[in-house]
Formats: C-alpha cells, structure tokens, sequence
C-alpha cells in the first residue's frame, strides 16, 4: 500500500495504513497480495480529477478507482484534504474522524461496493462503512 500526501497538512500516514488494512482482513480475510494506492490531495488537483474522470467540475471529497482484486493494483483512492476539513466541520467530526470514514468509504468501493446502483446496494455498503467506523476509527 502506498499512500501519498501531497499536502502540508499532517496526517498520521501509519494510521491510515491500519484502518485500510483492518477494513480489507475484514472483509476479505486476509490482506491481498495487490496494491492499493491512496492520494491525499488539495481542492485543485481533484477538481482536476474529477473533472478529468468523472466530468464533473469542481472538487468533491474522494475519487476512488476499482481494478479488480486479480489485478497487481487493485485500486487508486484520491481524498481532498481540504474538502474532508470543511465536511468535518460541517458535519460536527474532528478532521481524522472524517478522513477515516473517507478512507473506509474508499475501500469499500475498491471492494466492489457501489452506492449509486440501488438503495438495497447503498444500504448495505453504508451499513458497513458505519460499522468500520465505529470500530476502527470511533474506537480504534
């Protein structure tokens, strides 16, 4: 797992790395052999992103990219610093707090779960993201 801040803000990079380890043990069984690569990133560069891959203007919190988990990456995850401190303020979460529920919701994309298809689909991936939440990052 490669994870890159391109930031000056600090974020405990070896935190990170647990919680994305913790959720992928959890849900797969095991860590896969693959790599996961993870940007933390400002505004400007994901506005670029999403623009580039989603063609949707402006920034957004967090761009993941599945690849499949036979794949020797099994996916790229781009999180906007910027936007996770305005959500955590917003939403009432201490900075860290927003950035692991960011980084669970990733990883779960890269799992395979989807959101946008149906609600039984969001239902149960948001109901595993609060889960991992609550115990990896609430309690970890």
């Amino acid at each position: 797992m490669i994870i890159e801040n391109r930031t000056a803000k600090i974020v405990d990079l070896e935190k990170l790395q647990k919680l994305v380890k913790n959720v992928i043990v959890e849900e797969l069984g095991s860590e896969p052999e693959s790599e996961l690569d993870i940007l933390l990133t400002n505004d400007a560069e994901i506005a670029e992103l999403n623009e580039k891959y989603r063609k949707k203007e402006g920034p957004t919190d967090i761009l993941s990219f599945e690849y499949g988990l036979n794949e020797a990456v099994i996916g790229d995850i781009m999180i906007s610093l910027e936007t996770i401190a305005r959500q955590a303020e917003e939403y009432g979460n201490a900075f860290e707090e927003e950035l692991g529920l960011m980084i669970v919701h990733g990883v779960l994309h890269i799992l395979g779960y989807n959101h946008e298809l149906n609600d039984e689909e969001a239902s149960e991936m948001f109901e595993r993201q609060q889960k991992y939440f609550d115990r990896f990052v609430k309690e970890g």
